[in-house]
């Protein structure tokens, strides 16, 4: 493994378990077993290893969005499965979306991505509430406000799913929740 992505893997373990603010470059270099120096060399400064991080996130969250989208083109996306394939995402990307949730409220890069995400989940619900409701699948409902509900159940399942992992999982509930409030 090369020595940026030794920082990286080290960043993200340290920032999700103590935090941005307490993750130090020193504690850094000790757990990844590298100089200081070393990490400046492929760093500015620990905000811009945050930045590369939240950059990764946001890429692996646009191949989660083109997917999406190559599906509700032709059609054939359901709510179940959006809502499905989000969780799979949440899941294969855990550490990283608790930096993200983490850094929300220190870092402007890190509100920008979570807007991001708030956003397009929302436009992906609306297309394929309106794509239900053209295939007579989906009562006539009121498309941005309904996608804004479910956006919200999912966001909320996913914090509990991240920060509170001893609480009952409720995220085959909430789908079938939405299927029935929505479904004809």
């Amino acid at each position: 493994m090369k020595t940026k992505d030794i920082i990286l893997a080290t960043a993200k373990e340290m920032i999700s378990e103590v935090g941005f603010h307490k993750a130090t470059t020193a504690n850094l270099a000790k757990k990844a077993n590298i100089s200081e120096g070393t990490i400046y060399r492929h760093f500015e400064s620990k905000e811009d290893i945050l930045l590369h991080i939240l950059d990764a996130l946001e890429e692996q969250f646009s191949y989660y969005i083109e997917a999406i989208r190559k599906k509700l083109d032709v059609k054939d996306c359901s709510l179940e499965e959006i809502m499905t394939d989000y969780f799979s995402f949440v899941e294969a990307n855990e550490v990283d979306m608790k930096i993200m949730l983490s850094t929300y409220g220190l870092l402007d890069s890190s509100k920008r991505l979570m807007a991001v995400f708030l956003k397009n989940l929302e436009l992906i619900l609306e297309e394929s509430l309106r794509h239900g409701i053209e295939r007579g699948e989906i009562k006539d409902v009121d498309v941005e406000r309904n996608a804004t509900v479910v956006m919200t159940i999912i966001f909320g399942l996913t914090r509990m799913h991240l920060y509170w992992p001893d609480v009952r999982d409720v995220r085959e509930e909430a789908i079938e929740f939405c299927r029935r409030s929505l479904m004809k």
